[in-house]
């Protein structure tokens, strides 16, 4: 085909320059025109049957001021006033009527205002307004209603017709400015010549300003018919009033009394209006033979343009076929490679998703021997590498994300072989700063296995969950304690009845450990960080609030933000490692968890826990009084002879964990109970020294024969108690393993 063999550059010059000459040639100049000239011709008919409309109703109002100033000077009856006011009431109906829709808003709203009139009207009647106060109230009615008519504003002086409503414009106000100067004239042949003298002289010059304008925009008809009325009102007055009433007011005002004056000022008032009906029928009579114009050159232009458009448009319909098929195949080619791409790089939010699925590639046409042809062959192995690259780009952070996993399990096999290797050289060790730094290199292990525990979350993978049975939340923080480094500063208050199911120990502990971390890390050595659990309708509240340096209010909100909808920590990271890997457990969870300021300088953190991911029957906490944090003594080491001890082998996650599968509770660091008056106790048995002075780990030796007030850990704890606290620690633990050993089956045959 001829259209085949063209290359590119010729199908586009055919597709393009026949309909370009014809919209260049026929369509935009029209069009614009018409559309413009439309617009203008609707505006103006509009505007110009509103202003007929409007403008008898302002001869109506005009004349009513007029008849109320009269019947206050006592010179027209009450009948002729009253029959007035209903004349204009229904002149208001009517034009509400009439108009409509085609009412401006701002005209709709003056008319309105006439309503307002009835109380002026009933002071009228009544004779307690003066001619002042009525001459304001029906001024503030007609000088609104003739601006809110916007002649001025929408017409175009360049135009006949902008002209022509400039004229009238002008004409609407000389009628009301005479109007105004025939009030004065009443009032000032009353006798109040001197008060108004000064302000007919201003309306005389208001007046004549008006005059100007009309004359310099009305058709010559139009200004004859305007001086038919100056005629009619020197007939009146006589031809010499102005100069006469310039020399002597008093006396030009004498010789028109009130009774002959106010007659002829009556029967001019209704002489403006035969101007202005002129005026707007000639607005419309032009308005009406422009629309004539413009529809027979619209339909006229209009068939030969869509003559035209026909051509043009079976023309490219047969050359776009030829070019649009093959580049529709090509877009739709990139655009799912396209789709494939953003896919991957939108994907920001670490919502642990992985797209395993292959980039599916369009069929590209590769026989065409022209410019789409050859754009095809290029574009299919642009498509193929760049569905290589996105495939080998999941795949790199997939791989990145196993070795992650990898090295936090491996980290964590190597710790718990090491934390077992620690445990087997504490147990044969009796030398007491040997056995101190042991127990120190054992709690670092705990950390380094709390970090690897982190990595392992990092990477996406799931964590096994080595608990069976459910767990208290206070023996859960404990365990989170014991993988932190100051955990002497922590105080926890969270209640025994509070158990975790078992798919959140692990994890609990985790974030624990992680926000533990931070609030001892972010805090002064002084301070002490608290944690705080509760029961709440629908689950429980951990509170962790420490007293350091805090965060600014961005920043809080920042991290705030980035917990609930954290992004991809390849693509944003991030200095608070640890708030990555609690915001993604807690999300795992569904938990929720919120930073906020401590008051008086710090971070409190609380996290909800959801009822599911509780165990047993919650009571919600009642709201009680800050209580003092639980005291622990903390005993100082002695020399005592080493005892043989049982070694036994513990998981790597604590090495207090095989006993919270066991169904009995326990708490070493509770404060014991008042309990009643009974016979005393048996104190426990002394430990047994050994010949090196390091006391023998024995349950119990470590309590009070009795309950006791104990002072709180923050007034007993100096800098130097850090082997004491170690000390307690093992002393707890040695009674876990007996009380494991003596629960453990082959113990219980």
């Amino acid at each position: 085909m001829f259209l085949s063999s063209l290359r590119i550059r010729g199908k586009l010059t055919l597709l393009v320059i026949i309909p370009l000459l014809a919209m260049i040639a026929l369509v935009v100049p029209v069009i614009r025109g018409l559309v413009i000239d439309a617009e203008k011709a609707t505006e103006i008919d509009t505007i110009a049957t509103v202003a007929g409309r409007v403008g008898p109703l302002l001869e109506d109002v005009q004349r009513e001021r007029l008849l109320a100033v009269g019947y206050l000077l006592g010179v027209i009856e009450e009948d002729d006033l009253a029959l007035q006011s209903a004349l204009v009431t229904d002149r208001v109906r009517d034009v509400q009527r009439e108009l409509g829709d085609q009412m401006p808003d701002a005209l709709r709203a003056e008319i309105g205002r006439m309503a307002e009139l009835e109380r002026l009207r009933q002071r009228v009647r009544a004779k307690t307004a003066s001619p002042d106060e009525a001459i304001a109230g029906f001024d503030n009615v007609l000088d609104g209603t003739i601006d809110s008519l916007g002649l001025t504003d929408r017409a175009d002086a360049g135009t006949a017709i902008g002209r022509q409503l400039i004229a009238l414009d002008a004409l609407l106000r000389i009628d009301e400015s005479s109007n105004d100067s025939n009030m004065l004239l009443a009032l000032m042949a009353a006798g109040d010549v001197d008060e108004y003298a000064v302000e007919y002289r201003e309306d005389s010059a208001r007046f004549q300003t008006y005059v100007d304008r009309f004359t310099a925009f009305a058709t010559p008809g139009q200004r004859e018919l305007y001086e038919l009325v100056t005629v009619a009102f020197s007939d009146r007055v006589g031809k010499d009033f102005d100069t006469r009433f310039e020399q002597d007011p008093a006396r030009t005002m004498a010789a028109l009394p009130i009774d002959e004056l106010f007659p002829m000022l009556r029967s001019f008032s209704v002489l403006g209006g035969f101007a202005k009906k002129r005026i707007v029928d000639d607005v419309t009579t032009a308005v009406a033979e422009q629309r004539q114009r413009q529809l027979t050159v619209a339909y006229g232009m209009g068939l030969l343009v869509l003559l035209v458009l026909l051509a043009v448009l079976a023309l490219v319909a047969t050359v776009a076929r030829a070019v649009a098929v093959p580049l529709t195949r090509l877009s739709r080619a990139a655009e799912r490679v396209a789709e494939a791409g953003e896919t991957e790089l939108q994907r920001i939010a670490d919502d642990e998703a992985e797209t395993a699925e292959p980039v599916r590639l369009e069929v590209l046409d590769l026989n065409s021997q022209d410019e789409i042809g050859d754009l095809a062959r290029v574009f299919a192995r642009v498509q193929r590498t760049a569905s290589q690259l996105v495939e080998r780009q999941v795949l790199s952070r997939r791989n990145v994300a196993e070795m992650f996993g990898h090295i936090g399990r491996r980290t964590q096999n190597l710790v718990g072989g090491q934390v077992d290797l620690i445990d087997e050289l504490e147990n044969e060790e009796t030398d007491p700063d040997r056995l101190a730094k042991l127990y120190r290199l054992d709690h670092i292990s705990n950390r380094l296995r709390r970090s690897a525990d982190s990595l392992v979350v990092i990477s996406g993978a799931d964590r096994e969950q080595s608990h069976a049975s459910p767990v208290r939340l206070i023996d859960a923080v404990r365990l989170a304690l014991a993988e932190i480094e100051e955990y002497t500063r922590v105080d926890v208050d969270v209640p025994l009845d509070l158990l975790v199911a078992p798919s959140l120990v692990s994890d609990i502990v985790l974030i624990c450990g992680e926000l533990l971390e931070n609030a001892t890390t972010f805090s002064p050595p002084h301070t002490r960080v608290t944690v705080i659990a509760r029961a709440v309708p629908g689950g429980a509240r951990l509170t962790i609030a420490d007293h350091g340096i805090g965060m600014p209010d961005e920043r809080l909100a920042e991290e705030n933000s980035r917990i609930a909808h954290r992004e991809r920590l390849d693509l944003v990271p991030t200095q608070v490692l640890g708030l990555f890997v609690v915001g993604r457990l807690a999300r795992r969870h569904g938990m929720t968890v919120d930073l906020s300021h401590t008051p008086g300088g710090g971070v409190t953190v609380q996290v909800g826990i959801s009822s599911l991911l509780l165990a047993g029957d919650l009571l919600v906490s009642e709201p009680v009084a800050p209580r003092s944090t639980v005291s622990v003594e903390w005993s100082a080491p002695q020399q005592a002879a080493p005892a043989p001890r049982h070694p036994t082998v513990r998981e790597s996650i604590s090495r207090v964990s095989d006993v919270m599968s066991d169904p009995h509770t326990w708490n070493g660091f509770d404060v014991p109970r008042q309990l009643p008056a009974g016979p005393p106790a048996q104190a426990p048995q002394a430990a047994p020294a050994s010949p090196g002075g390091l006391r023998r780990r024995v349950p119990g030796t470590h309590l009070t024969p009795e309950p006791a007030e104990r002072p709180a850990i923050a007034a007993q704890l100096t800098d130097h108690d850090a082997d004491a606290a170690r000390l307690l620690v093992e002393q707890l633990e040695f009674g876990v393993t007996q009380a494991l050993q003596e629960t453990s089956p082959h113990h219980r045959q």
